[in-house]
């Protein structure tokens, strides 16, 4: 910027000191900054610009004058004031239509109000001239009569005791009318009458008694010396406890229970066979406790130090706080 020679100068026009751009106004403080951006821009350009970028460079385009900016301003102002004429127009318009338009609905909507007639009365009861139905007569129960008592017939009258009259060979009694020969009686004699008690048996004398049988079969003597006394026992090691691989099946329902086993045991500590002797209500669970005790390994069992074979039972316990 170029100032008139004799122009006092600012504080911060002074030679060797920066201009201080808040002492200025505020016009010249943007203008002055403009300035310097213009500049910083061209030192750090380092193709030059055409003709045509020139043109449309905001830093190259110059100002509008005053009176562009006052005719810019003057024509925004028109447009305003065109604009709110416009709507204050439009305004009374639709204000003045809207009188003439309530009357002629008033006018033409008319409202009527009738009450409704009231009911008529209720037509009075017919009387029921049907003859009323006979009433029931009441259930009498009949009791019948006790039946009669017929008197018990009186026993038989008892034949006089003694012996009855023997009858042989033909009687009067035996013969028939009609026929040439005789008539025999059948069945109706009697030789006599069994006696009213038994006759005491006569005594047997009693019959020579059978000679003993000897039996000459050897019979069991007392044991004089227990076999096992004095011999020393030591019973078959577990060398490993071994746990049992708990189903899949059965841990996620929550199933628990306890599986007992029996195994053979070899002289060399071997488990031979294996066999559940208490199940639980799984197989699959049985099944894993019967693999698992063919895979133990046992010390064997001892008599007098020399190793024989032996059986071991015990109980695999399936527990979920195990796992």
């Amino acid at each position: 910027m170029t100032m008139a020679p004799g122009a006092p100068r600012s504080a911060g026009d002074r030679p060797g000191r920066r201009p201080d751009r808040r002492a200025l106004p505020l016009p010249e403080r943007k203008r002055a900054e403009r300035a310097a951006a213009r500049r910083l821009a061209r030192s750090r350009t380092r193709v030059a610009l055409t003709a045509e970028q020139r043109a449309i460079d905001p830093p190259d385009r110059g100002r509008r004058s005053g009176g562009a900016r006052a005719a810019i301003a003057l024509a925004a102002l028109l447009c305003a004031a065109a604009l709110h004429l416009a709507v204050v127009e439009i305004g009374v318009l639709i204000g003045g239509r809207e009188p003439a338009q309530r009357e002629r609905i008033e006018q033409v909507v008319k409202v009527e109000v009738r009450e409704p007639p009231p009911p008529p009365p209720p037509p009075p009861p017919v009387e029921d001239k049907r003859p009323e139905p006979p009433k029931p007569e009441p259930i009498v129960k009949k009791t019948p009569p006790p039946p009669k008592r017929v008197p018990a017939p009186p026993p038989p009258a008892l034949a006089p005791k003694g012996p009855p009259p023997r009858v042989v060979g033909i009687s009067l009694d035996s013969t028939a009318e009609g026929g040439n020969g005789p008539a025999f009686a059948v069945g109706d004699t009697r030789v006599g009458e069994a006696p009213d008690h038994a006759p005491v048996p006569k005594a047997e004398p009693p019959a020579a008694s059978a000679p003993p049988v000897l039996d000459d079969r050897p019979k069991n003597k007392i044991a004089s010396r227990i076999p096992v006394a004095g011999v020393k026992y030591t019973p078959p090691k577990r060398k490993m406890e071994r746990k049992p691989a708990y189903p899949e099946t059965l841990k996620a329902q929550g199933v628990e229970g306890d599986v007992t086993v029996m195994v053979s045991i070899d002289v060399n500590g071997k488990v031979t066979a294996a066999k559940v002797i208490k199940a639980s209500p799984f197989p699959e669970m049985n099944e894993a406790a019967r693999k698992t005790a063919l895979e133990e390994e046992f010390e064997p069992q001892l008599r007098d130090g020399v190793p024989i074979a032996s059986s071991l039972s015990w109980t695999y316990r399936f527990r979920l706080e195990n796992e």
